[in-house]
């Protein structure tokens, strides 16, 4: 009987031992650092791009995936007879989602192909990877698991400080204008990755002003299924909001996560934010 294969991208910062479990296959983006290109999360991870930045002005950025890469790995995961249901980062923040269509469009009539755009990255994506691929493990059926990741796209949240604005300024999330002036009256933004691009929610001073927002918004919720704390690699860790969150919610396993390098192109890799999926 024909199963159901579970595709996403790196951004979802899938670990390998969940991704190998799960049998979901991951297809990473590439970064770019002057005249350099790394595939994320095989040929750099956030740590070693943050320890680039250091050493370079130029500021990094990332790509989709070439075409033929996704025309291989869906005709190679379809040779079975096998469904495909292939999840990606929001279309608003790359190309990805586009050329998995183009591509998933090409083998048309010869695989059975469902292309979902995330409308967000980082631990939102892997969320809804992850469930995808647990419940292609139990058995569902392709429309059962794109009806399942749709259902749970709304529910999935991400807020981030971030202190650095000129990685926002070169993704054009801000004009130049906006990040002097931020940079000169020390003001920060507090961003939402909201219908699938990254908005300012609300404008903050200091550190500990935007980690009271982060716990604010978190806090907000009636009820939560999954929270997480997200950091870059330069980021020091948020101990007083580790603290606050583990004592607002003590039945909750509290993840502390290191954004990747697709992530760090837009907010830097000093960033920190959380994660919320308040279930369906």
């Amino acid at each position: 009987m024909a199963r159901v294969r579970i595709v996403t991208d790196s951004t979802a910062e899938l670990p390998a031992e969940v991704a190998e479990e799960l049998d979901i296959t991951v297809i990473p983006l590439n970064i770019h650092v002057g005249r350099e290109t790394y595939r994320d999360g095989v040929d750099i991870d956030a740590g070693q791009l943050a320890r680039k930045l250091q050493n370079t002005d130029y500021l990094p950025f990332a790509t989709a995936p070439p075409l033929e890469v996704f025309e291989n790995t869906f005709r190679n995961l379809g040779q079975d007879g096998d469904d495909i249901v292939s999840i990606h980062i929001s279309s608003r923040l790359s190309r990805t989602v586009e050329l998995a269509r183009r591509a998933a469009t090409s083998l048309l009539g010869q695989h059975r192909i469902a292309v979902l755009n995330s409308v967000s990255t980082s631990l939102a994506l892997r969320t809804l990877a992850v469930a995808a691929g647990e419940v292609s493990r139990k058995g569902a059926s392709l429309d059962e698991v794109v009806r399942l990741v749709r259902a749970m796209i709304p529910h999935v949240y991400l807020v981030f400080f971030v202190e650095n604005l000129k990685y926002l300024e070169r993704g054009e999330r801000i004009g130049k204008a906006e990040a002097v002036l931020g940079t000169m009256l020390s003001i920060k933004p507090l961003l939402i990755v909201e219908d699938g691009e990254i908005l300012p929610l609300e404008k903050v001073r200091t550190r500990s002003g935007g980690t009271d927002k982060l716990y604010e918004f978190v806090t907000e919720f009636p009820h939560l299924e999954k929270i997480a704390i997200l950091k870059g690699a330069n980021a020091t860790t948020p101990s007083e909001l580790v603290e606050r969150l583990q004592a607002a919610f003590p039945r909750k396993e509290l993840d502390l996560v290191t954004y990747g390098p697709v992530l760090a192109t837009h907010l830097g890799p000093t960033a920190i934010g959380v994660f919320v999926y308040e279930g369906l």
